[in-house]
């Protein structure tokens, strides 16, 4: 990890970093990450990107940022809706409508969302405590809720 990301990391992981990821980023990352093709936002280069799914009750667009990373065969999202007690709504709309559209580290593509369970979602899981050491202190937060996790698969 290169220091610039250990102190992001750390910054994140702060009171005040989880203000900033709950209520500032979000806004800024819808307005920065289109003008860049997918490649900046709030965390830094190629770590949020824009997914557009269709509302689980609604059924309507709904774009939300996300820390997506990059696993064997797509993307992961890990639902930890920042350690709260329930779900976020993205994931329901994921169950609900698989396919979405992704705009993350180049323009927006296809994408069809699995959620993992068993040995992937343990695997995926390990994956993303090392991606970001703050979601395993979101585990325990929102106990005795499992936090959503899914591979975003890209459509051809």
């Amino acid at each position: 990890m290169r220091l610039g990301e250990a102190l992001f990391e750390r910054f994140a992981m702060s009171g005040l970093g989880y203000q900033f990821m709950l209520h500032v980023a979000p806004r800024l990352d819808k307005a920065v990450i289109p003008r860049t093709k997918g490649r900046l936002s709030s965390a830094g280069i190629d770590k949020v990107g824009l997914v557009t799914s269709t509302g689980a009750k609604s059924g309507q667009p709904r774009t939300h940022p996300l820390a997506l990373f990059e696993n064997s065969g797509g993307l992961l999202a890990i639902g930890s809706n920042y350690g709260r007690p329930t779900h976020p709504a993205w994931s329901a709309n994921l169950l609900a409508h698989p396919e979405c559209t992704v705009e993350f580290v180049g323009p927006p593509r296809q994408y069809r969302a699995e959620l993992l369970t068993g040995a992937a979602r343990d695997a995926a899981w390990a994956n993303a405590v090392d991606y970001y050491a703050g979601f395993e202190a979101y585990r325990t937060n929102c106990a005795p809720r499992e936090i959503r996790i899914f591979l975003l698969r890209p459509i051809d």
